[in-house]
């Protein structure tokens, strides 16, 4: 009897070192990773981080491209031409040939386009944006992966407990069969040991099953296959943390809002030009044809430079529209932005008050295990003497097991709000 409780408890002082790295049933194929090399690899592997990545560089191209549209320009063409009917000749000279060629050359620049250029500023914006939003993408992967890992190492240490639960719960059974072949307890006691046998069997098969599960989701999340092997190894140690003086406010350098910050700018831009479309584009262009000379044509090459200034004085009401279009979109773009950061300070409010109220907890859980461990082995030796009932066990026995999964559940809870804190706290 002394061995039983002598084992349950070094359980029980297991269990309150904290959530602990996978010591478990060994399965063939398991990996095992730290929180490093997940925090390492997620970002790089996740196909959200390419995606966003595409994005930036779709970015860069669009302000590429508003950009050509302010150089030179140039082209050129190459055409044949069969006259039908005979050619027409006056003396020596061909007033329509036959067969007619030439090469046309055009070389066209842009002195003044305010639209164009507000074009390539909203783009340059825009990029800004796409860049920001990436960073910000690769920071949540961040908060995901260190979420699913603490998740893994949770549901290991669930498993760990029930197995603990079992072996404990068996040697009350051979104890209660011992008790009752000696006449100092009934058969009822040893249906009820059985009973509670097989219940933390059944535990231990959910906890296992969670264990897959949240091992799936971590290797999603580095890209492999989901075959419920991975393990994650953490240092007990480094689990509890305090929470420090929270921050007065998420402002907009944080690393999201600067990038809504650029939005909004570009959404400005837009709108200004829509109104340079007032002013004038002026423009140059060189006009160059080398080709068969005629009576009306006689040089093989010929040339005209040409600057002109286009105004677009009406559109039917188009550009009114669009300028109103973009004055909305504008103030739209400033009403989510403040909506959006009033409601990330609350946000980041509410997981530092998780991370207090969970870091409080954990002491009381603490307590509480120390307590149901002292009464559980008086209820046991109470039981050897026959003063108390198989009952009185059962009871004690549950209770010890959910305390155990109570430490570890805020343990858990804990860690994953100062997680989410830091992470929303982040600025640039």
């Amino acid at each position: 009897m002394s061995y039983c409780r002598t084992n349950i408890a070094s359980t029980v002082t297991f269990v309150a070192a904290g959530l602990m790295a996978c010591l478990l049933p060994v399965h063939s194929g398991a990996e095992e990773v730290t929180l490093e090399q997940v925090l390492e690899e997620v970002p790089q592997q996740h196909e959200t981080h390419q995606i966003t990545q595409m994005e930036v560089r779709q970015s860069r191209a669009l302000r590429r491209q508003a950009l050509g549209a302010l150089f030179p320009q140039l082209s050129a063409t190459g055409e044949l031409t069969r006259q039908g009917g005979e050619e027409v000749e006056i003396g020596d000279q061909a007033i329509r040939r036959r067969y007619d060629w030439g090469i046309t050359g055009i070389a066209s620049l842009t002195i003044f386009d305010g639209p164009a250029y507000y074009d390539y500023w909203q783009s340059d914006a825009m990029v800004d944006v796409a860049e920001a939003s990436a960073e910000w993408e690769r920071h949540f992967l961040e908060l995901d992966a260190e979420v699913a890992f603490f998740t893994l190492a949770s549901a290991q240490r669930e498993v760990e407990i029930a197995e603990a639960a079992i072996e404990w719960r068996r040697e009350y059974l051979e104890e209660a069969e011992e008790l009752r072949d000696a006449g100092f307890a009934v058969e009822v006691d040893v249906s009820r040991a059985r009973a509670e046998v097989l219940e933390a069997e059944q535990a231990l098969l959910e906890a296992d099953a969670a264990r897959g599960n949240a091992a799936d989701g971590l290797a999603t999340l580095l890209g492999r296959d989901p075959d419920g092997q991975l393990r994650a190894e953490f240092d007990p140690e480094d689990i509890e943390t305090d929470p420090p003086p929270q921050r007065a406010s998420v402002t907009e350098e944080r690393t999201d809002f600067t990038g809504r910050r650029a939005g909004v700018e570009a959404a400005e831009l837009g709108r200004r030009g829509v109104w340079w479309g007032f002013a004038p584009r002026v423009g140059l262009s060189l006009n160059t044809r080398w080709g068969e000379p005629t009576a009306f044509d006689p040089d093989y090459f010929n040339w005209s430079l040409t600057l002109s200034a286009t105004w677009d004085l009406y559109q039917g009401g188009a550009r009114f529209a669009r300028a109103d279009e973009a004055q909305a979109e504008v103030r739209q773009a400033e009403l989510e932005l403040e909506r959006d950061l009033r409601d990330a300070n609350v946000e980041m409010a509410q997981a530092y008050r998780d991370w207090e109220s969970a870091a409080a907890r954990i002491e009381v859980a603490r307590q509480r295990l120390e307590a149901v461990e002292q009464t559980y082995d008086q209820v046991l030796a109470q039981y050897e003497q026959g003063l108390v009932t198989g009952l009185e066990v059962s009871d004690a026995s549950q209770e010890l097991l959910d305390a155990e999964m109570t430490l570890n559940q805020v343990r858990f809870q804990a860690r994953v709000a100062e997680v989410q804190y830091r992470y929303l706290e982040q600025q640039e």
